[in-house]
């Protein structure tokens, strides 16, 4: 009776723990989700991109328009956001050093930012025809840049790179569950961030790729994608996501030459 009164408390302050996550910091929910998820999900670091996300074709061949739209954003660089910036709790990751990891975010969590969206109007039609797309941006690693370990908590999606400006003067890679990987420009790659993952740009140079993050469907029961997509726009109306779109919002015309004296 004891064991059964233990159980039964255990259980109702899951609950309310559960119910308190709902409704203060939607965020809190991923980990015990994620934990739930891998009961259907077993795979290893890097998964096949065209098994995972056979839309990466449309962005892989048209990578050079998106790099040409890049080099225009670029040309005003230091007014975008530092990642920290955008999002206070990436802030171990971003600032450690002091070397600048910069985000041009052109979809979060569904959710187009319209004023960086227009900046890139062609990168941004082709991230429309493949809305497996959840999140898409320019992740911008200036030279020396180093990620430290660190991990996702959201299994219901997997992670996408696309290098679009690699140096190759210096090595310049990700390491995910202790595998290895070099970036190149015009070449992808599909990981799952829930591993233990580093990045380093050894380069003086800066490192770009496009980040996105896509649905994870293949190998899960219908009833766990539709599980998936809940839990995703539960996250996405939190207050927290909503404060880091205001932020990401590169409010200064990017590229605007000063009228000549």
């Amino acid at each position: 009776m004891i064991i059964l009164k233990i159980l039964g408390f255990a259980i109702l302050a899951i609950i309310v723990l559960l119910v308190i996550a709902y409704f203060v910091q939607p965020a809190l929910l991923t980990l015990p989700y994620t934990t739930f998820i891998k009961l259907f999900v077993k795979n290893p670091p890097y998964v096949p991109v065209e098994e995972h996300f056979p839309q990466h074709k449309l962005l892989r061949d048209n990578w050079e328009v998106i790099r040409d739209e890049l080099l225009e954003v670029l040309k005003d660089a230091d007014n975008i956001p530092k990642f920290h910036e955008v999002d206070n709790i990436q802030r171990f990751i971003s600032a450690k050093d002091n070397v600048p990891w910069r985000t041009f975010i052109i979809k979060a969590y569904d959710k187009w930012l319209d004023s960086n969206a227009a900046r890139v109007p062609k990168t941004t039609a082709l991230l429309k025809q493949t809305p497996q797309i959840t999140t898409a941006m320019f992740s911008i690693l200036d030279g020396g840049k180093h990620i430290p370990p660190h991990m996702g908590f959201f299994k219901a999606v997997l992670r996408y790179h696309l290098g679009l400006i690699v140096p190759t003067d210096a090595p310049c890679y990700i390491v995910v569950g202790g595998e290895k990987y070099s970036w190149k420009e015009g070449e992808d790659v599909l990981f799952d961030d829930t591993y233990v993952h580093e990045v380093w740009n050894k380069s003086s140079n800066r490192r770009v790729v496009l980040f996105c993050d896509v649905y994870r469907d293949q190998g899960l029961p219908g009833w766990v994608r539709t599980l998936n997509r809940k839990m995703f726009n539960l996250l996405a109306r939190s207050k927290r996501l909503t404060k880091v779109i205001r932020k990401a919002e590169v409010t200064k015309d990017i590229g605007t030459q000063k009228p000549a004296a």
